[in-house]
């Protein structure tokens, strides 16, 4: 490691909370899913690693390293689409700058193998620009997608973008005598969502989660009910910098066509602020899914999963099939 570097793996409890969260506050990867409060819930026990350059605090990374018959992995937490890498603001367009990137993945890099793990996979965000020492250390960078609409404060523009089948979706929905409402009560849509088994997820951690975020100041639940006061739909999603980032959602199998989950994603790009820059959709690779997304106006966006697998070939062709 280069000698004007300093790296530190620093156990949760003794972490400087304030000053890692104005950290990633601060970072071009800027997500809630990296913040302290979020990662106590979905990632209990995590350390942080911290590179040092001149002194001063230039990436940091969350990690829990989890253990199960001996075997040491690290797994991308659940309810937490992206983490990896953070960077200050250190530009990267000049030669030099790229070089700092190097020196500072290649650090945490060295961390990761510190670890001694036999599986690693962790989610990296789509600002995240500099993979290539993960490939030469011999991880395979598997790129995934998710689905970002820019922000306008002209509501009728972006509603104009969706295409026709959104379109007429919400349209219905209005007909219906469909509301959508703003909630602070998530436990409705959890029960939905059980109902239906929509999810393989921990309910649990979903409700610590979202009083966590409602404590923050950043989460947001939608409701969309009829006359009957029929729960038809509803979505989960969170305030997270300049992205408002769309987290849970849950609907009624039997009353989809009516349009509840339309008018509920629409409920809330009406409602975002000038200071929200993008929607994010979260990632999904089902063509359903991105069918379903396209149809609001979204374009896709690359991020990288970073992989590495040390058990034997045999073992790595039983997970893998």
């Amino acid at each position: 490691m280069s000698a004007d570097l300093l790296l530190k793996i620093v156990d949760r409890s003794n972490l400087d909370e304030k000053a890692w969260n104005i950290f990633i506050a601060n970072s071009p990867q800027c997500a809630n899913y990296a913040m302290t409060w979020y990662l106590d819930v979905v990632s209990p026990h995590w350390q942080g690693i911290q590179v040092f350059y001149k002194n001063e605090l230039h990436a940091v990374m969350p990690i829990r390293v989890s253990s199960k018959y001996t075997i040491r992995y690290v797994l991308q937490p659940m309810l937490c689409q992206y983490g990896g890498i953070f960077f200050r603001e250190i530009g990267g367009k000049t030669e030099k700058e790229m070089a700092l990137k190097k020196k500072l993945v290649r650090a945490v890099v060295e961390a990761i193998q510190k670890k001694r793990l036999r599986l690693f996979t962790v989610n990296f965000s789509p600002e995240f620009d500099y993979p290539l020492p993960f490939h030469w250390a011999g991880y395979g960078l598997r790129t995934r997608y998710t689905y970002w609409l820019h922000n306008r404060t002209d509501k009728r523009a972006l509603f104009k973008n969706f295409n026709e089948r959104t379109r007429t979706y919400i349209n219905k929905a209005n007909k219906s005598g469909l509301v959508p409402k703003q909630v602070a009560d998530i436990d409705p849509l959890v029960q939905l969502s059980r109902k239906h088994d929509s999810y393989n997820i921990d309910y649990q951690m979903l409700s610590q989660l979202w009083e966590a975020m409602k404590q923050q100041g950043v989460g947001r639940a939608i409701e969309v009910r009829d006359n009957n006061n029929r729960l038809h739909a509803g979505l989960i999603y969170q305030i997270s910098g300049h992205k408002q980032v769309h987290l849970f959602s849950a609907k009624d199998p039997a009353l989809t066509n009516l349009g509840g989950m339309s008018l509920a994603i629409w409920y809330s790009i009406e409602r975002a602020g000038e200071d929200i820059e993008i929607h994010d959709f979260e990632g999904s690779m089902l063509e359903p899914v991105e069918h379903f997304f396209r149809g609001f106006g979204t374009r896709p966006v690359p991020y990288l999963q970073i992989t590495k697998n040390d058990f034997p070939k045999s073992v790595k062709w039983l997970m893998e099939s």
